[in-house]
Order: C-alpha cells, then structure tokens, then sequence
C-alpha cells in the first residue's frame, strides 16, 4: 500500500495538480476557479468526466457567458444559478466562482494527501474553500468545504455541485427520490415543465401506454435534453453506473445541506453534446431570488461559516444502486 501523492505540471499551458493514489486520479486548474479537470478510474484508465470536444480549458473573463467557455469537468455554482442577483447586482450565470482564479497549497498527513484551494465571491462577500483528499487505500475522493460570511450583512446563496459525467446508452442513474419534478426539457418524451412524476417512470406522450424509464441513458442520436429537480431526497446520495462494465460513481453528501439534486441530460439536443450532470443543490429553484422568495435559499449571518464533506466513491461489481451508506470506517454502496 503507497501513499497517496501530489504532482505539479500542466493542462492545455495552464498549472495544473495531481492527486493520486492506486485507485483514483484527480486533477486540478487552481487558476480556472478550482476546476476538476479529470476523475479517472486507474485500474482501467477511464476518465469518468466528460470533456467538452470543441473547447479547451481557459480562462474566461469575470461575467463571461458560462455555456460558451464551458470545457466540461467539474465546477462550483456559487451564489446563485442561472443569471441570480444579490443586493441589487446582477450575478453571473452560474454563478462567480468559475470564472475567478483560486489559490492551492498542497499537504500530507499519514496515509491521507490533498489539495486545499480557496476562491473569493467578486459581487457576493465570501470566502469559498475546498478541499480535496485522497487516502491511501480507499476509492474515495473527499471534497471538505468551507464557506465563510465576511459581510457585515446576512448573505442569502444557493450552491449546486457540477460534476458532468461522460455516458453511454449503457449507464444507469439511481438517487433516492420519490416525486421529480421537469425543470425544463426540449421534447415531449423528456418531460413538460412544470410537471411531476414518480422516479423513474416519465410519462411520454410519444408512447402513453409506456412511461420512460429516466434511469436508463439515451442515446446521442434521440437529440433531446432535459432537467429534472429531485426535490426531497430520502438520502444524501446520488449514483451512476456503467452496466457494461459494472462500475460506477456514487456522489454522498449530507441532506441537510443538500436536500435537492437536479440531473442535467443532454442527449445530443444541446449543442450537439452528450453527457449528464448529476447534481447536489443546496436550494430549489436555482436562481438566488427565486430560492429567497420560495423560503428556500440559504443563509450565512455575518462571520459565520458552512462546513460539510462531499464524497466521490469508485464502486464495482453491481448494475445498480440501491443505497449509499456512510460509517465510521467508511462508505458502503450497494
């Protein structure tokens, strides 16, 4: 058993670091807002984000238009979705902490090694830190946060993880939802917006006698998308797995803090992608007034703090999930 390490070097001419140890590789762009550049699977080599195949990492100016500069991987949506504002400013879409550089120091306790880097909020006064870790024989990536208030004034934010998956028509999503909601969707068969169903059976208006199943992946050639709110999770967990493979990715997270997922599927109707997001939300709907007038948003008094680990677990051997478990000794997927 070797200790996890960290490495310096470059991704597309901008610094990058590493954190490995034998199960998980990850890698980092500080200067590009914290950026996850790639999560791979050592034992075979897959990196399990998706990669945007028309655009590269690089800085985008404060305010630049999120979607247009998106490179994929996996980012920070921080204090608002969407275009929110805050005290009468106009944030930027998805929110400001993308588009800012952080700062990273690199660190080694025992059989533990990590990465801890921190971005400032431009418009909204705050200190955003995370910390990414590996242990030495474990196939899990901690993500221990920390969001510091240093206004004078109560600070109303949403956050949303953004981790954007590669896919096949082979992967399976499961999350413990009972009742979805269709944020928005660009066909019939992925929804109408505003309406709800039951996990996992959509009913599709191309097929009435046959509700779609949303855990099964589509295909590129369907040329739809959709988003889809789960908006009271019986547990703090989401999961996908490669059923060709029987390997996976299970995202766990404390529900107190996260009490929302939203799953972004692009089967080739947007831009030409394809690929899916699977998404821990602190607040539903994402845009910061929106959230603030539904009771909704979350709040930092002044000086205050929010602390809480996100985990990222390598699982195999399974088609599915069914439960995402965290003791003491670790984290259990089944």
């Amino acid at each position: 058993m070797e200790s996890p390490s960290v490495s310096a070097g470059t991704v597309e001419g901008l610094d990058s670091l590493v954190l490995e140890n034998d199960r998980l590789r990850v890698t980092v762009l500080p200067g590009l807002g914290g950026h996850v550049f790639e999560l791979i699977d050592v034992p075979t080599e897959r990196d399990l984000l998706w990669h945007n195949p028309r655009t590269h990492p690089r800085p985008a100016p404060y305010g630049a238009h999120f979607d247009d500069w998106w490179s994929g991987g996996w980012d920070e949506i921080f204090p608002s979705g969407d275009r929110g504002t805050l005290h009468g400013e106009q944030l930027p879409y998805m929110g400001e902490l993308w588009c800012v550089p952080w700062t990273a120091e690199t660190w080694s306790e025992g059989d533990e090694a990590g990465i801890r880097m921190s971005g400032f909020g431009t418009i909204a006064p705050a200190r955003f830190e995370r910390t990414l870790s590996l242990r030495a024989d474990e196939p899990v990536l901690r993500a221990r946060y920390r969001i510091e208030n240093l206004d004078v004034r109560p600070l109303p934010f949403t956050w949303g993880i953004h981790p954007t998956f590669a896919v096949t028509p082979e992967h399976r999503i499961d999350l413990p939802a009972d009742e979805m909601i269709v944020g928005v969707s660009s066909h019939p068969s992925m929804g109408t917006a505003g309406d709800s169903y039951h996990w996992p059976w959509l009913p599709d208006p191309s097929a009435p006698s046959v509700p779609r199943d949303v855990r099964r992946v589509r295909p590129r050639a369907d040329a739809v998308f959709g988003g889809h709110w789960a908006t009271g999770l019986a547990g703090g967990w989401l999961a996908l797995t490669d059923t060709s493979t029987r390997r996976g990715v299970a995202i766990s997270f404390d529900p107190l803090v996260f009490p929302h997922a939203w799953l972004w599927q692009v089967y080739g109707g947007w831009r030409g992608h394809h690929h899916l997001a699977l998404e821990p939300w602190t607040s539903h709907p994402q845009q910061l007034e929106d959230a603030v007038a539904a009771g909704r948003a979350r709040w930092l008094e002044p000086g205050a703090l929010l602390e809480t680990e996100v985990a990222f677990v390598l699982y195999e051997g399974l088609d599915g999930v069914s439960v995402v478990e965290r003791w003491p000794d670790g984290i259990i997927v089944s």
